[in-house]
C-alpha cells in the first residue's frame, strides 16, 4: 500500500509540475513592480502613473518575491501582453489575503476586496477573467493591497490561455481532492453503519473516525478550486480551510488517543492539549483582529510533525506489544503528516509554482487502516461468539447438573416440576391423558444394613440403568428420593400403562444388581380430566404404591380414583 501511494504521489507531482510549468505565449516581458505606502495622489490614475514610470521599475519575480520596504501596503505590478491569438484571452490567477484591481491599458476590468485595513483577511481563491478586447500590445496592470507586507505580492496559477485550457488547469488542480472525496464518504458510511448497528463494536473509535472524516471532507470542499466558480465566497472558504486545518490533527489525534488509552507510556493527552491550545490562541487572536489564524501556521507546521512523530513512536511500541490497530494506524498517520506538512509549508511560504493539495491522497492510507479495523472487528465478534457459546454450554451443563441426580443419572425433583408442568399443559391442550409410575425397591433398607451403603448405591445405580433402558423418547425417569423412583410417560391407556409397568417389574426381577437379586413394587395412575390436579395425581400414585407393598410387594397396582 505504501509503495502504491508513493508512486501515485510522484506521478501526480510530475504531472502537476508539467501542467503548471510555463506561461502562455501571449505574456511578454517580465513583471515590474512599484511599492506604495499610500494611495496615489488624488486625481492621478493608476494606468497613467504606470505608463509614465514603468521603465524605471525593477523586475518582479513572482516565484521569489522581493523583500518590500517597511510601511509598504500597496503594490503596482505591470507586464506587457500581446494579442497573438484572439482565443487566448482568459486570465487565470489566484491571490491570497489581498485586495486586487486590474487594468488592461487604460481599461479597468476587475476588482476584489476593500483596499483598506480589515479586521479579517480578504481570503483566497482562483479567478478566471476574460480580458477586454485589444490589439497589438497593452500593459496588464495589477494593484494589490494587503494588511501586512508579508502577504503582499503573492499570487499563483497565473496564465493567459483559452477558456477550455484554463478550465482544464483548474479542474486538474482538484484531481487529488476528487480522488479522495468519494473514499472519505465511503469510510463515513461504513463507520456509521458499524457505529449504529454493531453494539458489540468499538463505538467510541468509530465515532472518532466519523468525526475525523467529516472534518477531512469539509476541508476537501474548502480546498477545492472549482467550487469558487459556483460559490464566490473567498473569505468564507479561506477561514473554513484555515479552521479545518487546525481541526484535522485534533480529530485525528482523538483516534490515536483512543487506541493508546491503555498504554501507560503514551501521553496523547499532552499532544491533544497542544493542538487544542494552538487552535484556541489562533481563533482568539483572529477574532481580536490580530490575523493569528494564518500567522501561527508556521508554528502549526513545526508542531505537527513533532506531535504526530511522538504518536507514531508510541504506536510502534504498542505494535511491538502485539497491538494490531496501533500497527495499522501508523501508515495513515505518517502519510497525512508528511503530505500535510509538505502542502502546508509549500502553500504558506509559496514554494511551488502550482496550487494544489496532495494531502487528500492520505485517505487511501487511512482506508487501509479502516480495512484492518473491520478485519479485527470480525475476529473480535468471532471470539465473542465462541466465548458466548462456551458460556451457554457451561450454563447448560450447570443447569443439567442441577436437575440430574448425581448417583443414578436420573432426573431429580427440580426437573420433575418442569416435566410434570409440560405434561399437564399438553394434556389440557390435547385432551389426552398421560401416565405416571411410582416405584420402590423392595427391602432396600436390609441391603444397606447388611452389605453397606456402597452396595446400596450400586443397587440404586443398577436399578436406574435397567429402568432407563426400557424408556422411549417421551418417557422420563426421576429419582423421587431414597429408593423411590417415578416415571412420566406419554402412554394414554390403562392396559398399555399396566403392560409397561409389568415389563419394568419383570426386567428388574431377573437382572442381578451388585450381586443381589431384587424386586420392586409399582403404583400407576393416569391423568384423568381437565379438572385433575397434580396434587390428586401424586395422591393416587402414592396410594397405588402403598397398595402394592401391602399386597406383598413385587407387583403392580392401579389407582384411578
Amino acid at each position: 500500500m505504501g509503495k502504491i501511494i508513493y508512486s501515485l504521489l510522484l506521478c501526480l507531482t510530475l504531472c502537476l509540475g508539467w501542467a503548471a510549468g510555463g506561461e502562455a505565449a501571449q505574456l511578454g516581458a517580465p513583471w515590474r513592480y512599484y511599492e506604495l505606502s499610500q494611495p496615489l495622489p488624488h486625481g492621478q490614475r493608476v494606468p497613467e502613473f504606470v505608463q509614465q514610470n514603468i521603465q524605471d521599475w525593477p523586475v518582479f519575480d513572482k516565484d521569489n518575491r522581493p523583500v518590500f520596504k517597511q510601511g509598504t501596503e500597496r503594490l503596482l505590478l505591470a507586464m506587457p501582453i500581446r494579442d497573438l491569438d484572439p482565443q487566448k484571452r482568459v486570465l487565470l490567477m489566484m491571490t491570497a489575503k489581498q485586495s486586487m484591481r486590474m487594468w488592461l491599458g487604460d481599461e479597468f476590468f476587475f476588482a476584489v476586496g476593500h483596499f483598506q485595513a480589515q479586521r479579517f483577511d480578504e481570503g483566497s481563491q482562483p479567478y478566471m477573467l476574460s480580458l477586454p478586447e485589444f490589439q497589438g500590445e497593452q500593459l496588464l496592470i495589477l494593484e494589490l493591497f494587503a494588511n501586512s507586507p508579508q502577504d503582499l505580492g503573492w499570487f499563483s496559477m497565473f496564465s493567459v490561455d483559452t477558456e477550455q485550457a484554463q478550465m482544464a488547469r483548474l479542474f486538474f488542480s482538484d484531481v487529488p481532492l476528487v480522488l479522495a472525496f468519494p473514499v472519505g464518504m465511503a469510510i463515513i458510511l461504513i463507520m456509521f453503519l458499524y457505529y449504529y448497528f454493531n453494539h458489540q463494536g468499538w463505538k467510541r473509535l468509530y465515532g472518532y473516525i466519523i468525526l475525523f472524516m467529516l472534518v477531512f471532507e469539509l476541508w476537501v470542499v474548502c480546498a477545492s478550486n472549482v467550487k469558487c466558480l459556483f460559490l464566490d465566497w473567498p473569505v468564507f472558504w479561506w477561514y473554513g480551510l484555515s479552521i479545518l486545518a487546525y481541526m484535522l490533527p485534533i480529530s485525528s489525534n482523538l483516534i490515536l488517543a483512543n487506541l493508546l488509552r491503555d498504554k501507560p507510556y503514551a501521553r496523547m493527552n499532552y499532544v491533544l492539549a497542544l493542538n487544542i491550545g494552538l487552535f484556541v490562541i489562533a481563533m482568539g487572536g483572529e477574532l481580536l483582529g490580530f490575523h493569528t489564524m494564518n500567522r501561527l501556521m508556521g508554528i502549526f507546521y513545526l508542531l505537527l510533525p513533532i506531535g504526530e512523530g511522538l504518536a507514531i513512536y508510541w504506536c510502534i511500541t504498542a505494535a511491538h506489544e502485539g497491538d494490531v490497530l496501533c500497527r495499522a494506524v501508523m501508515l495513515p498517520t505518517g502519510a497525512f503528516t508528511v503530505l500535510g506538512v509538505f502542502d502546508g509549508i509549500a502553500g504558506h511560504y509559496h514554494l511551488l509554482p502550482w496550487h494544489t493539495y496532495l494531502t487528500p491522497l492520505g485517505v487511501y492510507a487511512f482506508l487501509y487502516f479502516v480495512i484492518i479495523i473491520l478485519r479485527e472487528q470480525v475476529r473480535h465478534e468471532e471470539h465473542l461468539l465462541q466465548h458466548t457459546a462456551g458460556l451457554e454450554k457451561k450454563a447448560a451443563f450447570i443447569q443439567r447438573k442441577s436437575e440430574t441426580d448425581a448417583l443414578t443419572g436420573c432426573w431429580n425433583r427440580n426437573k420433575l416440576k418442569a416435566l410434570l408442568a409440560s405434561s399437564v399443559a399438553k394434556a389440557r391442550k390435547t385432551g389426552q391423558p398421560f401416565g405416571m409410575l411410582m416405584m420402590d425397591i423392595d427391602f432396600f433398607k436390609k441391603i444397606n444394613d447388611n452389605y453397606g451403603h456402597d452396595t446400596g448405591d450400586a443397587v440404586l445405580r443398577g436399578f436406574a440403568m435397567v429402568v432407563r433402558q426400557l424408556l422411549d423418547r417421551d418417557t422420563y425417569c426421576i429419582r423421587w428420593g431414597g429408593e423411590e423412583f417415578m416415571v412420566l410417560t406419554s402412554i394414554q391407556t390403562l392396559p398399555e400403562l399396566k403392560e409397561f409397568a409389568e415389563k419394568i417389574r419383570l426386567q428388574v426381577e431377573k437382572t442381578p444388581m451388585a450381586g443381589h437379586k431384587i424386586t420392586c413394587s409399582l403404583g400407576i395412575t393416569l391423568w384423568q380430566t381437565e379438572t385433575d390436579t397434580t396434587v390428586k395425581l401424586f395422591k393416587r400414585v402414592d396410594d397405588a404404591l402403598y397398595q402394592a407393598k401391602k399386597n406383598g410387594r413385587n407387583c403392580v397396582m392401579v389407582q384411578l380414583q
